[in-house]
C-alpha cells in the first residue's frame, strides 16, 4: 500500500469534513488503511496541563468500549502515561517505549495492564502544541497481539496532523463568528519554497544550495512561516500550508523542490 497516497486521500476528505461525526469517520477509515486498529484524538486549551480528563476539550476515539467505561473513571493527566508524555514531548513517540519520555509508576503500570485487558494493544502518539491556543494528542492503536505496522509511522504522523487541525478548526467555527477567525496565513513565495523542501526532509544547508540562499536564511525564512502559524515544528508547518493549499502533495513528493525557485 501506498500510505502516503492514503494519506492524500484522507486528508481531501477531512477537508470536507463539516461535523466532527464526518471527520472520526474519515479517520477510522484512514486508520484501518494504516493498518491499526484504533484512533484517539484529544484537544484541550493550552495551559490546562494536569487538568482532569473530563475537562479535555474535544475526543474523538473508536476504542473498544470496555477501555472507554475504563478511561472515565482515570482522574487526571498525571495518572495516564500516554497524556503525560504526550505534555512533556514535542516528538511522536511509540507506548512501548513510554518509560523513555516519562518515568513510569505503578500507577501507569497498572493503567497499562488494565488498557491490554481490553484489547488495547501497542500505539503511536503525535503530540500536538500550538501555543497560546490548544495542546492534545493524536494516537493510532493496534489491537492486542496484533502485528506491529512500523512501516505506516512516517504517514501516520502527517495524518496525525492533518486530522488534528481539522478537528482544530471544526471547534473554532463552532465557538467563534466567522467574521472573527483568521485560518489562512499567508506565506511569501521564498517561504512557501523552503517549506517544500523541508517537507522534503532537505536540511537548511541543501535548501539554500538548491535555492541560492545561506542556511540561515532559510532557517529564519522557516521560523517566520512558523511564526505566523503559530506553530512549533516544521511538521506542523507543512501539514498547515498542506491543509491551506498553500503546498499540495505533488509538491512535497516530487522531484527536487529546488527547480521550484520563483522570486520571492
Amino acid at each position: 500500500m501506498d500510505n502516503f497516497n492514503e494519506v492524500q486521500a484522507s486528508v481531501r476528505d477531512m477537508r470536507a469534513a463539516a461535523t466532527f461525526a464526518d471527520l472520526a469517520e474519515v479517520l477510522a477509515a484512514a486508520t484501518r488503511s494504516l493498518q491499526f486498529d484504533y484512533f484517539g484524538l484529544s484537544q484541550r486549551a493550552s495551559g490546562q496541563s494536569g487538568a482532569a480528563a473530563p475537562s479535555e476539550r474535544l475526543v474523538l476515539a473508536n476504542f473498544p468500549a470496555d477501555w472507554i467505561n475504563q478511561r472515565r473513571i482515570v482522574g487526571r493527566i498525571a495518572d495516564d502515561p500516554v497524556l503525560l508524555a504526550s505534555e512533556r514531548s514535542i516528538t511522536p513517540f511509540v507506548w512501548s517505549q513510554l518509560d523513555r519520555v516519562v518515568p513510569l509508576t505503578g500507577r501507569h503500570r497498572s493503567m497499562i495492564a488494565l488498557a491490554r485487558a481490553a484489547g488495547v494493544g501497542d500505539g503511536y502518539s503525535v503530540p500536538i502544541h500550538v501555543p497560546g491556543q490548544i495542546s492534545g494528542l493524536v494516537s493510532f492503536v493496534i489491537a492486542e497481539g496484533r502485528a506491529w505496522p512500523g512501516d505506516a509511522l512516517p504517514a501516520a504522523h502527517y495524518l496525525a496532523c492533518f486530522a488534528f487541525e481539522a478537528a482544530r478548526r471544526l471547534a473554532m467555527t463552532d465557538h467563534a463568528p466567522a467574521a472573527a477567525v483568521n485560518l489562512t496565513p499567508s506565506l511569501t513565495q521564498r517561504q512557501l519554497d523552503c517549506v517544500a523542501l523541508a517537507a522534503r526532509g532537505k536540511s537548511d544547508w541543501v535548501a539554500g544550495q538548491l535555492l541560492g540562499l545561506s542556511n540561515g536564511t532559510v532557517h529564519k525564512y522557516l521560523e517566520a512561516a512558523k511564526q505566523r502559524y503559530g506553530v512549533s515544528s516544521r511538521t506542523e508547518l507543512v501539514v498547515r500550508a498542506l491543509h491551506d493549499g498553500h503546498l499540495s502533495f505533488a509538491d512535497v513528493l516530487g522531484n527536487a523542490a529546488g527547480d521550484r525557485r520563483r522570486a520571492g
